[in-house]
């Protein structure tokens, strides 16, 4: 396996839907394998917020060539700040993480009442 990568999300807005993200490890045969995400608050030992996985928040969309995608959901209810996040992908029992980063969410300043 590669070097584990970094990828920062874009910024999202509180309120707002958070539209989705899509990833390819090229290499990588997803076909079956089980992905899980979880989102944690402030720093990698935060409380999670939201955690994910294939079939339930991940779509696997192209497996033969590593390609699959966060769904989007709506709305981020999530409190404004820095947020920790890694994909962990699991193929025939061995678990790797492939990836990491943050993704920040800003406070909305038009709030739907």
């Amino acid at each position: 396996m590669a070097t584990i990568q970094r990828k920062n999300l874009k910024n999202r807005q509180k309120g707002d839907s958070f539209k989705a993200v899509n990833f390819t490890f090229t290499g990588v045969d997803l076909t079956a394998a089980s992905i899980q995400i979880q989102f944690r608050y402030n720093n990698r030992q935060g409380s999670v917020v939201k955690d994910i996985s294939s079939g339930s928040g991940i779509t696997i969309t192209t497996p033969l060539t590593g390609k699959f995608s966060i769904d989007a959901f709506s709305p981020i209810t999530w409190q404004v700040g820095s947020y920790y996040y890694d994909v962990e992908i699991t193929i025939a029992g061995v678990v790797s993480t492939y990836c990491w980063g943050t993704v920040l969410i800003a406070q909305d300043i038009t709030q739907t009442p």
